[in-house]
């Protein structure tokens, strides 16, 4: 199982306003870019390299947003997000990867958006998602 480093990292803001998103791909690459321009912005951010560390994150803090890949090891992106709307309805889900969108994704993710798209995109969509 490859996970990255399950703690939070510190961003420029700080206090009780602080809000955390949770990334999760099997990719160290894509969690670092997506962990860099995020903590830019202000967010804590979380990192999973698997679908069991996202799951565990979740039960044990506060998540604002969570992002995912649909490809990983063990469990798919998609059955992720079903395990996620059962932890938590209100948590917006995106689906953040480099396959087309899965019809059947529907009903358990907020957005989709291509990896293809690039990384300032997906802080663009988390700003509206999490600040609504």
């Amino acid at each position: 199982m490859n996970v990255c480093a399950i703690s939070p990292t510190s961003g420029t803001n700080t206090g009780p306003g602080l809000r955390s998103i949770l990334c999760v791909d099997d990719s160290n690459e894509i969690l670092l870019i997506c962990q860099t321009v995020l903590e830019a912005d202000g967010y804590q951010v979380y990192t999973a390299g698997s679908a069991a560390a996202a799951l565990h994150l979740l039960r044990t803090h506060p998540i604002d947003a969570v992002v995912l890949d649909n490809v990983m090891p063990g469990m798919s992106g998609i059955a992720l997000a079903q395990e996620i709307r059962r932890i938590s309805s209100s948590v917006p889900v995106i689906l953040y990867s480099s396959l087309e969108r899965p019809d059947e994704a529907a009903p358990f993710i907020d957005s989709y958006l291509s990896k293809g798209q690039g990384p300032l995109a997906l802080r663009n969509l988390i700003r509206v998602l999490v600040h609504k």
